[in-house]
């Protein structure tokens, strides 16, 4: 299988699971050594940091979901390549109530190390509202 066809199962794998709920997959592709650039104004140097981010803000919430629209994946060369893709969060407070719908683009660097490919590197940014 060519680089395009195995980053663009897993994403499409990760985007499947994210859109129920599921963040397994996601978590799972993330190298140790991640790079995010979130829509908070800092930056995080390792996979642990991301998650602990993202464990306080899912502390408030009953469930979330996170789905891409209009993926695009581009592979530079066997072991390279980049998702991006419009993406909408949508989370539910504790206790019911509206869901905050977000919506915005993601960028994913995959890196193959060894036999796996790895998320490296994430950028999330806001789309503006109107």
């Amino acid at each position: 299988m060519s680089a395009l066809e195995d980053v663009r199962r897993i994403a499409e794998r990760i985007a499947a699971a994210s859109a129920k709920g599921d963040f397994a997959p996601f978590i799972a592709a993330l190298d140790d050594d991640l790079e995010v650039f979130d829509h908070v104004p800092y930056r995080f140097e390792r996979k642990g940091e991301f998650l602990d981010y993202l464990g306080s803000v899912m502390g408030g919430a009953e469930s979330m979901t996170f789905a891409f629209h209009q993926p695009s994946c581009r592979a530079f060369n066997e072991d390279t390549a980049i998702v991006n893709a419009y993406d909408r969060a949508a989370t539910v407070p504790k206790g019911g109530g509206a869901p905050n719908v977000a919506c915005g683009r993601t960028t994913l660097v995959f890196v193959k190390k060894g036999a796996d490919w790895k998320i490296v590197s994430a950028h999330f940014s806001p789309l503006g509202q109107g």
